[in-house]
């Protein structure tokens, strides 16, 4: 009897240790859980621990096919997001022309590898220099989302493997204005602001009383909502950091289901900049807000969409491998929330890549540049195997 008492609190000994294990060291994960999960990959262990609400992807372009970059997107993953492919610059690339043949081909690659897809297609700032021109007019411009946004959903809507959509992407800035238009088209610039703005909001939305509505995010979902009903239909955000820009984002899904919209997930761009020390300590202000945002949109039966997680690290400072931890907090925060709804992860980039802004900078992934698996992959699937 004293033997199996012995045994007992030795059990329950070494599961409060891993429980309370440091979280700035990578290599102090579970060893016996890492040695679990050692010969899985990502896709294997969601597939295993997590057959219900969780997906975990990742973000690959046509320009990868046949190569290495593709292959452990194949075997890592069972979700998968097109980088650019679905966006108005490659299928409607200018007027009276457009192209299919890659986004099409990325739907049977899905198909061969029994893979999800998120159609990365919104619309946004992304859009065609012919669209940016400022001698636009609204009315060209609504004429020109009507287009691409009907003929998208369309092409899509009874695929099987296209599960989610993004509709807009990056309406609203960090001070928690609408991001609009500049002059000139080689700027990073919102053209869809030019359509005008709803102004007769009523008062349950203040925010928005103040600002109106742009009429471009209003017509995307009708369009989307009309033509692609069988597509989960997501509100994709870049910032949702501040105060500002989270309560107008809030307040804008919500005006969208007054007006009787679908509006079915939210989207979080994580390109984790300067907030990326607050993400590598756990329970600091930053990642209380994110679980935050992930409970109040499972309280308004809203999917939550990680839709972009890169960390953006200067090129030439060595690097600290507890800047990992930002990728590991946000997964387990995600994990976290599982319970009450859908909760997704897709890493933007596979490997180490040059940020396209700033050459001085590195958008790291969980894979060298080298294509080498870092410390932080065999982390990630630890968490997965433990939460």
């Amino acid at each position: 009897m004293n033997k199996l008492i012995g045994l007992f609190l030795l059990i329950l000994l070494s599961s409060c240790q891993r429980a309370n294990l440091p979280n700035t060291d990578l290599k102090s994960t579970n060893s016996a859980l890492a040695q679990e999960s050692a010969e899985k990959t990502i896709r294997q262990l969601v597939t295993l621990y997590h057959p219900n609400n969780v997906y975990i992807g990742a973000t690959a372009g046509h320009k990868n096919w046949g190569s290495p970059i593709e292959s452990i997107l194949n075997k890592e993953f069972s979700y998968i997001t097109p980088k650019n492919d679905f966006k108005q610059t490659r299928i409607h690339p200018r007027p009276g022309k457009w192209n299919w043949k890659v986004s099409d081909q990325w739907i049977e690659k899905a198909k061969q590898n029994n893979q999800i897809v998120r159609l990365h297609g919104p619309i946004s700032p992304q859009s065609s220099k012919w669209v940016k021109e400022d001698h636009r007019t609204s009315a060209e411009l609504e004429q020109i989302l009507i287009e691409f946004m009907t003929a998208l959903s369309k092409r899509y809507n009874n695929e099987p493997v296209v599960k989610w959509m993004d509709v807009v992407n990056e309406t609203i800035d960090e001070q928690g204005n609408w991001f609009g238009p500049v002059k000139g088209t080689s700027e990073w610039e919102n053209p869809w602001t030019i359509l005008g703005f709803e102004t007769n909001i009523p008062a349950q939305f203040p925010l928005l009383q103040k600002k109106g509505v742009p009429l471009y995010i209003i017509k995307a979902f009708e369009l989307s909502n009309k033509y692609a009903p069988n597509i989960s239909q997501v509100l994709n955000q870049h910032r949702m950091t501040s105060p500002k820009s989270i309560a107008m984002v809030k307040e804008l899904v919500m005006y969208l289901r007054y007006r009787g919209l679908k509006v079915d997930g939210l989207g979080w761009q994580a390109h984790i900049k300067s907030e990326l020390p607050a993400f590598m300590s756990k329970g600091s202000g930053a990642l209380k807000t994110f679980d935050n945002v992930i409970k109040w949109a499972h309280q308004n039966d809203l999917d939550f969409h990680v839709t972009e997680n890169n960390l953006h690290y200067p090129k030439y400072k060595k690097q600290d491998p507890a800047i990992y931890l930002a990728f590991v907090n946000i997964v387990k925060t995600l994990l976290n929330n599982k319970s009450t709804g859908v909760v997704t992860w897709n890493l933007w980039n596979i490997n180490d890549q040059p940020q396209f802004e700033d050459k001085r900078k590195l958008i790291l992934g969980l894979w060298t540049d080298k294509l080498q698996a870092k410390p932080v992959y065999d982390q990630i699937k630890a968490v997965l195997v433990e939460e």
